[in-house]
C-alpha cells in the first residue's frame, strides 16, 4: 500500500509539468488561430516572429506534400508513441529523474501535436526564429518540448558513455 502512495507522490510533479505544457500549447495555438490569419506574419523581436502556418506533416512537414494519408497515418502513430512514451515512463525508477523529465517533456509536445491533429487534421505551428533572412522551421510549444527533451536525452546519453 505504501508503494502506491509513494509511486503517485513521486510521478505529480512530471504530471503537473506535462498538463502545463499541454495546457500552454493549447492555448497558445488558440490564440494564433484567433488572431493571426493563415500565413500571417507579426514581428516580436529582432529574430523571432509569430507566423501562423499549418502543418499537415511530422517534423519539418516531412510527408506534408503527400494526399492525405499521412494525417491517419500521423495520428495512428501518434498515439503509438505516446502509449509507447507512458509506459517508459512507469517503469523507470525513482533515481532515473533527468530520464523521467525529458520522456515527460516528449510526452507534453506529443500530447500538444495529437490534439491538433484529431481537432484540425494538422499542426499549428508559429514561432518562426531567423537570421536576417535564414529561417528556422517554423515550430510550436509542442515542438519545443520535443526538442528539449531529446537535448536532456542527448545530454546524458554523452555524459554516461
Amino acid at each position: 500500500m505504501k508503494k502506491k502512495h509513494y509511486f503517485k507522490k513521486f510521478y505529480w510533479i512530471y504530471i503537473t509539468i506535462i498538463v502545463f505544457i499541454v495546457t500552454i500549447d493549447f492555448y497558445s495555438k488558440k490564440w494564433i488561430l484567433n488572431n493571426l490569419n493563415i500565413y500571417e506574419k507579426q514581428k516580436i523581436f529582432l529574430i523571432l516572429n509569430l507566423f501562423h502556418v499549418h502543418n499537415f506533416g511530422a517534423a519539418f512537414s516531412l510527408l506534408s506534400d503527400q494526399n492525405g494519408w499521412q494525417k491517419y497515418f500521423l495520428l495512428i502513430f501518434s498515439i503509438v508513441v505516446i502509449l509507447v512514451l507512458i509506459k517508459m515512463i512507469i517503469k523507470f525508477k525513482k533515481k532515473d529523474k533527468n530520464k523521467i523529465l525529458s520522456y515527460s517533456l516528449i510526452l507534453a509536445g506529443a500530447i500538444g501535436n495529437l490534439i491538433d491533429r484529431i481537432n484540425y487534421g494538422f499542426v499549428i505551428d508559429f514561432i518562426d526564429l531567423h537570421i536576417k533572412n535564414w529561417h528556422f522551421a517554423t515550430f510550436n510549444i509542442a515542438d519545443f518540448s520535443i526538442f528539449i527533451g531529446m537535448i536532456i536525452i542527448m545530454k546524458n546519453n554523452y555524459y554516461n558513455s
